[in-house]
């Protein structure tokens, strides 16, 4: 059986969460190309999971960090 982008997007997530659950999403970024999935730009991909991801932007550091984690 073939996993899914929604599957392996939500095994990478839980992967990279930090104790609180938002998990940074450049280790998420690195984590879905290690496990082959193509997507262009990351943020633009995490788009398509908004029904299962919610996401927050520290701005405080420079450049801004984008964070996501599962509702």
């Amino acid at each position: 059986m073939e996993t899914t982008n929604r599957e392996v997007l939500i095994e990478a997530i839980a992967d990279c969460a930090k104790t609180d659950g938002w998990a940074n999403l450049a280790e998420v970024g690195v984590a879905l190309r290690s496990k082959g999935v193509k997507y262009g730009k990351l943020s633009k991909f995490i788009l398509d999971f908004s029904d299962i991801l919610e996401t927050k932007v520290d701005e405080i550091r420079q450049p801004p960090v984008i964070y996501a984690r599962l509702k």
